[in-house]
């Protein structure tokens, strides 16, 4: 029988993904849980099913239905395009004032183009505008974003386009947005965007010296001094226009994230604001990108801060806003759980719905799924603003999962799959070898993401409400390392902590000297929360900020004597 499942433990309990009812099993007896192992893999015997009955009545674990991989937007598509645009994103030039070493279009990326003294005529804008508003009727509202390079280089185009929109579509309810450099700011754009209520996103990549490593002008002269001096004018002469402001730090490879969070935190000017952290895609890059330890010390380290304020273990108002927002991703996985179910004919997750969500117009026209895409692909190209919508092509790159169809069929991971077709890229059109490649990542990271679910319900948190009842200081057990450690254990601190560490990932052992966040070592954010909580029982300690604040960049020798002193 055809059952697709994903078992995994925790500390404190042992879980089953079923995909047929795209449910979290946790009620389940050890014999129940080595049986749905043995169904993971291929090998269970008539036995187990026996096993598992009181599962199968309950109408878990059935053979699944799933026989072909077509989107269920397929057969309505062209009613969508024709009536539900979300959002149109025009790129108002392909030219930018900066020269961000890490730049999509800094010729680093294959496939890619790279910068252009190149703008959108604006009769091309206009009708990219018309095209939007006619295929968006169905909606209350219509977003109409500008992007660049830097958009703010076309602010007459762009304030032609919002006439336009005033003059001629009186009644409709449009929104505005813009992603900026922050360096293009003066008294008539800043009225103009702040009273036609532009959200803005601007890019600031945190204090100076780290700021501009990476964000220069074309003379290699830092941006820095131009962007805070403009952020500090608009927060003074305009501040109902400024806290609507958000902010996105991009994280290359080697700058320091501790200093980043730390300036984001210190700095007033930016107290009251959204920001976000992001990183480097590796798709399509010339060159491997890799953060080494320090970066994963501190991401894991402050993620980890944000995992255990939400159970009430640490001060909400300590807690890094640059990584708060990753709670987002956590409630939608759980908030879509049980309510996804499949049936004969489904897609994997992933793909947005092309040319509906979040269209790019490019400035010779082209139309994208959005602006994340390749632009010089011809595989992304899924129509042009004077012929409208290929359709053949939309529905290819709705159907994406088609090309591996054969291993999706199959995956446990195929509702909540997040590869779109930023993933298959292959030029000249979609391919299944680059789809494949990162297979492994997106199974990887729903796993990661449940197991935290599991971790942050284990300690009392309810998604509903966004609250926690209570929190458990560690788990009721019976393979705790509590009650597994010796007298001798207990007074051997290197011993007790990496029993602790055995109850949550298998380490035989690690080096005194070796930082507790090190890539050299399997122990996530969640993993900490689960081994300072079983410890705080262990050692009998009561975990506060001061003990928490002080393991960043600790070393595992560093560690027990932090767990020497807390637990006297």
């Amino acid at each position: 029988m055809a059952v697709s499942l994903f078992s995994f433990s925790t500390p404190n309990n042992s879980y089953v993904y079923d995909r047929g009812t795209n449910s979290l099993l946790s009620a389940l007896t050890k014999d129940e849980f080595l049986a749905c192992r043995r169904v993971e893999t291929g090998e269970e015997t008539e036995d187990d099913w026996k096993i598992l009955n009181r599962l199968t009545e309950a109408g878990y674990l059935k053979e699944s239905r799933l026989k072909t991989i077509r989107h269920s937007s397929t057969s309505y598509m062209r009613h969508q395009l024709e009536s539900r645009i979300k959002q149109l994103t025009i790129q108002v030039t392909r030219d930018c004032n900066l020269r961000c070493s890490y730049c999509a279009y800094s010729g680093k990326y294959n496939n890619q183009r790279q910068h252009e003294s190149i703008t959108m005529p604006l009769e091309l804008m206009l009708k990219c505008i018309d095209f939007a508003m006619a295929r968006s009727h169905g909606l209350k509202e219509v977003i109409i974003a500008f992007y660049g390079g830097e958009p703010l280089l076309g602010i007459n185009k762009i304030k032609s386009c919002v006439e336009h929109i005033k003059n001629k579509y009186r009644g409709r309810k449009v929104r505005y947005s813009m992603t900026t450099n922050g360096t293009i700011f003066d008294d008539d754009t800043i009225t103009f965007l702040a009273e036609n209520d532009f959200l803005i996103n601007i890019s600031f990549d945190g204090p100076r010296e780290l700021h501009n490593l990476n964000r220069v002008f074309e003379n290699g002269e830092g941006s820095y001094d131009i962007i805070m001096k403009n952020v500090k004018y608009i927060k003074e002469k305009y501040p109902d226009f400024y806290r609507k402001i958000s902010f996105l730090t991009t994280i290359a490879p080697g700058v320091d994230l501790a200093c980043v969070d730390h300036f984001y935190t210190a700095e007033t000017v930016l107290a009251e604001n959204y920001a976000n952290v992001n990183t480097l895609t590796s798709f399509s890059s010339k060159e491997d990108i890799y953060y080494g330890d320090e970066f994963s010390i501190t991401s894991n380290f402050q993620y980890m801060k944000v995992l255990l304020a939400e159970i009430g273990l640490y001060s909400n108002e300590k807690v890094s806003k640059l990584f708060k927002s990753r709670l987002g991703t956590l409630a939608l996985l759980q908030r879509h759980l049980s309510k996804t179910m499949l049936t004969e004919t489904a897609h994997p997750g992933g793909p947005c719905l092309p040319g509906i969500d979040r269209p790019f117009v490019d400035v010779y026209g082209n139309i994208l799924p959005c602006e994340r895409v390749s632009e010089d692909s011809n595989a992304n190209r899924i129509g042009h603003i004077d012929t409208g919508f290929d359709l053949d092509k939309v529905e290819s790159v709705l159907n994406v999962g088609k090309l591996t169809e054969e291993e999706c069929l199959k995956c446990w991971n195929f509702i909540n799959c997040g590869l779109c077709i930023a993933a298959c890229d292959g030029e000249e059109e979609l391919t299944r070898e680059s789809r494949l490649r990162y297979c492994d990542g997106a199974k990887f990271d729903t796993y990661s993401n449940l197991r935290t679910i599991c971790m942050l319900t284990e300690n009392g948190y309810d998604f509903k409400t966004q609250t926690f009842k209570k929190v458990r200081t560690a788990p009721d057990n019976p393979h705790s390392s509590c009650n597994n450690a010796t007298e001798a254990d207990k007074r051997d601190l290197k011993q007790q902590l990496l029993t602790a560490i055995n109850t949550i990932v298998p380490l035989t052992d690690y080096n005194k000297d070796d930082y507790i966040f090190s890539n050299a070592y399997p122990l996530s954010s969640t993993d900490m929360v689960y081994l300072i909580i079983q410890l705080s029982k262990d050692l009998a300690f009561t975990i506060t900020d001061d003990f928490i604040d002080a393991m960043e960049m600790c070393t595992f020798c560093e560690f027990e004597a932090l767990l020497a002193k807390y637990s006297k």
